[in-house]
């Protein structure tokens, strides 16, 4: 493993533990048994490293949007995506919980996480017009009443973990079966007969 990804998994693991406000340059460079000066060859600073795998996390889901936005996709593979998902969110969780403290900070996440949500946003849209043709989904009964979904389940893809923090002692798979068994119940609503008997 490079010294790069050595770095990078340690800030993971430790900004994961500590928050992005206890994790140092100098306590990674410690764990890892290397200079301050050769950890600051490769990121400047902390804010580079959240950057940096603000950046991993973006790469790891981005085939699961492109994925979505086929049109042979069922039910329960945007349900396995969506699984996928919250374990990629859980796993980079540092993120979540200082998310409000980090975009202020650095102005360029916060610009991607704008992007990464709006590209979200298509993904659903995409998703459950698929699902409607297919008989699956409900078609509006009320004009915005997809979007309003989309944005309900928005909110809870980027409040969970916080929340998880706040309300369990449990950590992680009990954690994410929760949260997950919550975005799925808030699409059921919206499932036909036909719908609903594919999410069974």
């Amino acid at each position: 493993m490079s010294t790069k990804d050595r770095i990078l998994e340690a800030a993971l693991r430790q900004f994961n533990e500590l928050g992005t406000d206890q994790t140092t340059l100098r306590s990674l460079a410690e764990e890892l048994g290397i200079s301050h000066g050769n950890l600051c060859y490769h990121f400047k600073n902390t804010d580079a490293l959240i950057e940096a795998l603000y950046d991993c996390l973006i790469a790891e889901i981005e085939e699961q949007v492109i994925q979505s936005q086929h049109p042979d996709n069922e039910l329960e593979e945007m349900v396995l995506q969506a699984e996928t998902t919250f374990r990629l969110l859980y796993k980079y969780r540092f993120l979540l919980l200082d998310l409000v403290r980090i975009t202020r900070r650095i102005e360029s996440i916060r610009q991607k996480f704008r992007a990464v949500m709006q590209l979200r946003r298509l993904q659903f849209h995409v998703t459950f017009g698929h699902l409607v043709r297919r008989g699956l989904m409900r078609e509006e009964w009320v004009p915005g009443l997809h979007d309003r979904l989309i944005t309900n389940l928005l909110v809870l893809g980027d409040n969970w973990i916080p929340n998880a923090e706040i309300h369990f002692d449990e950590k992680g798979e009990s954690v994410i079966r929760y949260y997950f068994e919550a975005f799925k119940a808030g699409l059921t609503p919206y499932l036909t007969e036909q719908g609903m008997e594919a999410f069974r």
